[in-house]
């Protein structure tokens, strides 16, 4: 039978500080995370990122009950408590929910999508400082990727959110994805159209919305995301859950930026191999509500007139290995 666990810190530092003062200097680091396998590759590249973590306070947040999961967060997070500011290691003991075969898909609460609204819910509200740079497990990021965004932040004084590239995922690692970033037509909170942008677009460009995969925000205005948004009860779909939050921060009269200089890795896990997603991989492309359907046209390529469908959608398959 099952058990409910208590949410705990397995490592936290800031309790040490000595003033309110001290939590709230500097940036704080947000990594999310729920996959053991991808321990080893996320803090690989961490370790080798440019950061001034004498100026910075560290928040992991496991999101499971995996215990193999925090034993391997233990032993990589420890190390690094001289490193920073503050440390601390916070496992939600949250059940898990859904499966590969997509049973409770169909329903909010017995989806994954639940598990994640309700870690951001929790985790962004842990932040103490008046800016947060934020990684998700399965993403692997450019060494200098905070330093470009937050120079965009600072830059830009109406921006809240400014966020690298990354795409999405498939099944197969010759099939085509799309960029994270996005222009959207929404009426009242139901997304009409969505549309990515161009893998060579250039520079930094303001967007509508955006996953949450790896970001530098400004707290406050960021947390405004939240003001009336209920995933469940406004029937937002699951792919667009992010989406849907990113926007919710601008039409709060704030700006979102992406800076295509700055390209992530976005890993997925298949059976026994790890598949790893870039730029050569992505496609243009965008999605369409059919109300006559009630259903969306997804991942419709963009395509200029006269242009001949290609043999391979992508410019080279994703790389991938065994676990």
């Amino acid at each position: 039978m099952f058990t409910k666990m208590k949410p705990q810190y397995l490592i936290n530092t800031l309790k040490d500080l000595k003033s309110i003062k001290e939590k709230q200097e500097g940036v704080t680091v947000v990594i999310t995370f729920s996959r053991k396998v991808l321990v080893p590759f996320f803090f690989k590249a961490f370790n080798q990122m440019v950061l001034p973590r004498k100026d910075m306070h560290l928040l992991v947040y496991d999101n499971t009950q995996d215990v193999p999961l925090a034993n391997a967060l233990k032993a990589e997070i420890t190390p690094l408590i001289p490193l920073f500011k503050s440390v601390r290691l916070y496992k939600s003991n949250i059940k898990g929910r859904g499966c590969l075969c997509g049973v409770g898909n169909e329903c909010f609460m017995l989806s994954k999508l639940y598990n994640i609204w309700s870690m951001w819910k929790r985790a962004w509200r842990m932040v103490y400082t008046d800016v947060f740079f934020q990684i998700e497990d399965d993403t692997i990021a450019p060494p200098n990727s905070f330093n470009k965004l937050y120079k965009t932040l600072l830059k830009h004084k109406k921006s809240a959110f400014v966020t690298g590239i990354e795409v999405g995922r498939a099944t197969l690692p010759w099939a085509p994805t799309r960029l994270g970033v996005h222009k959207v037509k929404m009426k009242g909170k139901k997304i009409l159209e969505r549309h990515s942008f161009h893998p060579n677009t250039k520079g930094i460009k303001k967007i509508d919305a955006a996953g949450v995969y790896l970001f530098v925000a400004r707290t406050k205005p960021f947390l405004t995301g939240f003001d009336g948004i209920h995933p469940y009860k406004d029937g937002i779909p699951f792919f667009a859950m992010d989406n849907v939050f990113t926007w919710n921060i601008k039409r709060h009269g704030y700006e979102l930026y992406a800076d295509f200089s700055v390209w992530c890795t976005h890993l997925s896990i298949s059976t026994g191999r790890v598949i790893a997603w870039g730029k050569n991989q992505a496609y243009h492309a965008s999605d369409i509500w059919i109300p006559k359907f009630h259903n969306y046209a997804m991942n419709i390529e963009i395509k200029p007139k006269g242009f001949r469908f290609r043999e391979k959608r992508v410019r080279k398959p994703a790389p991938t290995w065994e676990i």
